[in-house]
């Protein structure tokens, strides 16, 4: 075969190969990857936690069966798969125990004291409970309690147990935790979950009035955050601080200094409403 004609037929296979598109191979998706569990660290609170992963708090606490104080430990593994839980169904003036749950947790839930609590159920200190007891809330029982228990102030609990729940306003007036320019809007749809402020000032302001529930820097992408919890449904969150000014537990009024901005003056403002990010400037006046 002469080199002309070896080149041809070289030529004539290249042609033929070039009319046979490759075979395109379609495969599925690899199915995305869930996180199903959360291992407590130091410094996390339940709100934190809730937040990160975009979850409400209530029900996250009611899936990993925490009773109203939130109380988590460094190495506890949560769940954060909520499905459908089991939600506690109880008949007026009535409690149903929880895991975890204690007398004492109890009657802060409710604001009411744990002697004239433990009383009216027949309970004897050191006041055990198991899950799905059912405790009496009759307010006419209770007061009838607590007359007895002040005529008899021997027998009464240390006042250190009767812990009362939590008071928040019922009229809050936001106003801008700085002064300055919105850079960046929010927008969900892009993941802009809150605003971005652009300030002179150095020292940030609570939006609302309301209870410091996290302080610190264990939020990816947060930087030094506070979380402010301003109602049952309503927290504030300020991201991207250089310096905190309150600890977690600290009760806040409205325009109480709570941190400070580093030097280029940036603040991240979130404000979210039963767990949901929900625009700050239809709040912020």
């Amino acid at each position: 075969m002469t080199n002309v004609t070896l080149l041809l037929f070289l030529l004539l296979i290249i042609v033929g190969c070039s009319t046979s598109p490759a075979l395109v191979v379609h495969r599925d998706q690899p199915p995305n990857i869930r996180i199903k569990t959360h291992q407590v660290e130091v410094g996390e609170t339940l709100y934190s936690i809730a937040w990160r992963y975009d979850l409400k708090v209530d029900m996250l606490a009611q899936a990993n069966s925490l009773d109203r104080s939130y109380l988590i430990t460094p190495g506890q593994t949560l769940t954060l798969i909520l499905g459908n839980p089991k939600s506690r169904v109880s008949a007026p003036n009535q409690h149903t125990v929880l895991k975890g749950e204690t007398l004492f947790s109890i009657a802060s839930e409710h604001a009411v004291e744990v002697q004239s609590l433990a009383r009216v159920n027949n309970l004897d200190s050191p006041f055990l409970l198991y899950p799905g007891q059912i405790i009496t809330l009759d307010i006419n029982k209770l007061n009838i309690a607590q007359t007895d228990a002040s005529k008899a102030p021997n027998n009464r609990i240390p006042a250190r147990q009767n812990i009362k729940k939590s008071v928040y306003s019922k009229n809050l007036q936001w106003k801008w935790p700085v002064k300055g320019e919105v850079i960046e809007d929010f927008n969900p749809d892009k993941l802009q979950k809150g605003i971005k402020i652009k300030s002179s000032d150095s020292i940030v302001h609570a939006a609302a009035p309301g209870n410091v529930v996290y302080a610190g820097s264990g939020l990816r992408g947060y930087g030094k955050l506070i979380i402010i919890k301003h109602s049952d449904m309503l927290l504030s969150a300020y991201a991207n601080n250089e310096d905190l000014l309150v600890e977690v537990g600290q009760t806040v009024k409205h325009k109480d200094e709570i941190s400070k901005l580093g030097v280029d003056g940036m603040i991240y403002f979130e404000i979210r409403k039963d767990g949901d990010p929900v625009n700050p400037l239809k709040y912020i006046k």
